[in-house]
């Protein structure tokens, strides 16, 4: 079956009082905001509109599409939080037993890191990466300060339980030399984010075959509970595997096998085998070939934190070479993506931009509802949540205002507007720590349960979306259902389809 032709990037609206009759998407992981289209639109004032940003789905509409044989399971297959995953004795500690089979520690955060590391010790790397907050840095010509309480809330104690004495230096000489199998890291969740698929993306660079995630949340090691920190490990999906070539349906059809209730519970040995040897492929050495590190397939690891200074900060870093060769990088700090730096909120540069990338160009259907890459020079190497400013929020100033519709669409493809209670409806984390043996608890934005609404729509179950106010004040509401737009664009892959259904409008 062909596609249905759409015109990508089309928004519809709809009065409080009218039937609903536009729908788009929204993908994060941190945030990727999508649009999609769908029949003709109210063309309302912004100011008197709800604006909804959920899927109505062609490839879950029956009369469209025939369903699958096997249905998306969102979460046997793409957001795995369940406690028989995630705490896995085997596969989640260094000194389990794995009477079931499996790889010792194959997903602690230090067996990661250590894959990922190249050519440099394990302990060196992590450490090098662990001392940009410690020292202050410049990114992109922005000021990105130090967080010291990154030494007494995480390094000492690190330090303390390797062997080490707390203040002792962990880079250069003289370093104490950090025990990877005592990392402070828990993980929460893994996510198969195949839906971040985009043949020809936005936002420059080379077109996105999707990501594998995972989320580790920082605890504190004498007591074990959990801090208000979290670390994202994000893997662009191999271009091959085992030697053959592999597309973003190879290995969305692989992870869908997850789905298949032959192969048990979640946390069965058999679904257990499977998981992990598929990320196996996205992890190990050699996954990408030609890449940094040995072939690392590892795209960014982006921070969300609170416990290394005052405010909510989000940072992120990258593999860069530092003179030693492309197989000793160092992962250092990078720009936060899609995300100016916070000085520039409601500011003279920030205007210049919006102005001349208007999204909202007073069609009814909002076909050129497009936004173009945040230039370079813009782009900090921090944000703060919620964005400093006025607001607090990302904002234009009086002077050029801009559509509700705008503003919002603009910030939430931001890191600090996608993580923001002010945004989003968000506090701050979309996976939260957890203690040990409890499943992590998600945010409203990941929450709502993927139920198809029934009959001849491709709609989810009325009354399980998120709905937030424009925290501009102005009236606006927007509505979203992440989880469903997620099966909407897994289930399109897995029918074979390359031209995502939702349009990305972010880069997170």
């Amino acid at each position: 079956m062909e596609p249905r032709l759409r015109e990508k990037g089309a928004l519809l609206f709809m009065k409080r009082t009218s039937t609903l009759c536009a729908l788009a998407g929204l993908a994060i992981g941190a945030c990727t905001l999508d649009t999609g289209t769908s029949g003709p639109g109210d063309d309302g004032p912004l100011g008197e509109a709800a604006q909804s940003l959920v899927t109505d789905c062609d490839y879950l509409n029956p009369t469209i599409w025939p369903p699958l044989p096997l249905p998306v399971d969102f979460d046997r297959e793409l957001l795995i939080r369940d406690v028989a995953v995630v705490d896995d004795v085997c596969r989640t500690t260094w000194s389990g037993s794995c009477p079931s089979g499996g790889t010792p520690a194959a997903w602690t955060f230090g067996m990661l890191m250590r894959q990922m590391a190249g050519g440099t010790p394990v302990h060196q790397f992590v450490a090098e990466w662990l001392h940009a907050w410690e020292v202050p840095n410049v990114v992109n010509g922005f000021a990105v300060p130090a967080r010291p309480g990154i030494r007494p809330t995480l390094i000492d104690p690190w330090l303390i339980a390797s062997g080490c004495a707390p203040g002792a230096p962990i880079v250069g000489p003289g370093a104490c030399p950090l025990d990877i199998r005592r990392a402070p890291f828990r993980l929460l969740a893994i996510f198969n984010r195949a839906d971040l698929q985009d043949p020809s993306p936005l936002y420059g660079g080379p077109p996105s075959p999707g990501e594998v995630r995972f989320v580790f949340g920082i605890f504190d090691l004498p007591s074990g509970n959990p801090l208000p920190a979290t670390v994202i490990l994000e893997y662009t999906l191999p271009s091959q595997r085992g030697g053959a070539p592999a597309t973003t349906f190879d290995w969305a059809n692989e992870f869908h096998k997850l789905s298949d209730p032959s192969l048990g519970p979640i946390g069965s040995p058999p679904y257990l085998a499977h998981l992990e040897s598929l990320l196996t492929d996205i992890t190990s050495p050699g996954a990408e070939p030609g890449a940094l590190n040995n072939g690392s397939a590892i795209g960014q690891v982006r921070t969300n934190e609170i416990i290394f200074g005052p405010d909510w900060k989000l940072r992120e870093s990258t593999l860069q070479q530092v003179g030693l060769g492309p197989n000793a990088a160092l992962l250092l700090p990078d720009t936060t993506k899609q995300t100016p730096d916070d000085s520039l909120n409601a500011s003279g540069t920030l205007d210049g931009y919006l102005d001349a990338n208007a999204l909202w160009t007073g069609s009814p259907n909002l076909t050129d509802f497009t936004q173009t890459p945040i230039p370079v020079p813009l782009l900090g190497g921090e944000s703060t949540s919620p964005p400093p400013g006025p607001g607090p929020f990302w904002d234009h100033t009086a002077t050029t205002p801009l559509n509700p519709i705008e503003r919002h669409h603009f910030a939430l493809a931001t890191c600090n507007g996608c993580h923001s209670p002010t945004e989003l409806a968000t506090p701050f984390t979309h996976i939260h720590p957890r203690p040990p043996g409890a499943q992590s608890g998600l945010s409203p934005f990941l929450s709502s349960p993927p139920i198809p609404a029934g009959g001849p729509i491709g709609l989810p179950a009325a009354g399980t979306e998120l709905t937030v106010p424009d925290p501009a004040g102005t009236g606006a509401m927007f509505s979203y259902h992440e989880p469903w737009r997620r099966v909407c664009e897994t289930t399109r892959i897995l029918n074979g389809v390359t031209v995502p259904f939702t349009r990305a409008n972010g880069a997170h």
